[in-house]
């Protein structure tokens, strides 16, 4: 899937956190704002380039006076870029960091920025078939991510954006969140390993995500079981591992932020490897 949206007057809260089930390159085109992935920030300008594989959890801060142009595409790394293919290389462009680490890409020259822009442009462009755009995909995308792998050993990290000292412990908080995912077991761990309170954890989460700390950990782990659904595992298997111990509470969980059941997700996923 791809698309090129542009909203003449962009609404922060139109933009939730999220994830995708599949891996997402965001091409920014034009606009004022910055995007919080797993708790960095990353300062926006024309031409950058944002990596998120699945379950990469990340939010948009715009500003509403510019317009907000850009193009993303999204696909699953395996069928795209498989590791018995020549392009398995590129692989190491969303798998070999961690959550939130050095997922901006600079152009390194006028050149390459122009390269990269077209293939956006030829890769989300209107198609009238699936087919049509699955050919392009194919023919465009790993000399992108081959752009992207060279243009990585060039570009230095964004300067963080100015912060509170204390939130600048969001990406540390948000990194032991991702470390024991399925252990945590409330707040007051939390709480204990940083020495900030209830309060302040989440307000540091609610002005970065836009949602409280327990709702980011229970986010996470209906990524993570969502991904074990798609890898073929069953929901309950995949609920208990993921930190769930009430199935019924995983089950209108996974409902609300998903739109429909976990073992529908499953068979309409058994269902498309069939067809």
């Amino acid at each position: 899937m791809a698309h090129h949206s542009i909203d003449e007057v962009p609404n922060e809260a139109d933009f939730h956190l999220h994830a995708h089930p599949h891996c997402e390159i965001f091409y920014f085109i034009r606009g004022n704002g910055y995007y919080t992935v797993e708790g960095r920030d990353y300062p926006l300008a024309p031409g950058n380039v944002l990596l998120m594989r699945d379950g990469e959890i990340h939010k948009l801060h715009i500003d509403a006076r510019t317009p907000y142009e850009r193009m993303a595409i999204h696909f699953p790394l395996d069928e795209i870029l498989g590791k018995d293919t020549p392009f398995a290389g590129l692989r190491a462009l969303f798998l070999d960091r961690a959550p939130g680490c050095n997922n901006l890409y600079t152009p390194k020259s006028a050149e390459s920025a122009a390269f990269l822009a077209a293939c956006f442009s030829r890769i989300c462009r209107p198609w009238e078939t699936v087919a049509e755009f699955a050919l392009s995909l194919t023919a465009h995308l790993p000399s992108l991510l081959t752009e992207l792998l060279e243009t990585s050993e060039h570009a230095p990290l964004p300067d963080p954006l100015p912060k509170k000292e204390s939130d600048s412990a969001l990406p540390a908080i948000i990194d032991y969140i991702n470390r024991h995912l399925t252990e945590i077991s409330g707040l007051a761990e939390l709480e204990q390993q940083f020495f900030f309170s209830k309060s302040t954890l989440n307000r540091l989460f609610s002005e970065s995500t836009g949602t409280t700390v327990w709702e980011y950990v229970v986010l996470k782990r209906l990524h993570a079981a969502r991904r074990m659904l798609l890898d073929g595992k069953s929901a309950a298997i995949a609920a208990a591992a993921c930190g769930f111990g009430d199935y019924s509470a995983f089950y209108r969980q996974y409902r609300r932020v998903f739109g429909e059941s976990p073992r529908r997700e499953r068979k309409s996923t058994k269902s498309l490897e069939k067809s």
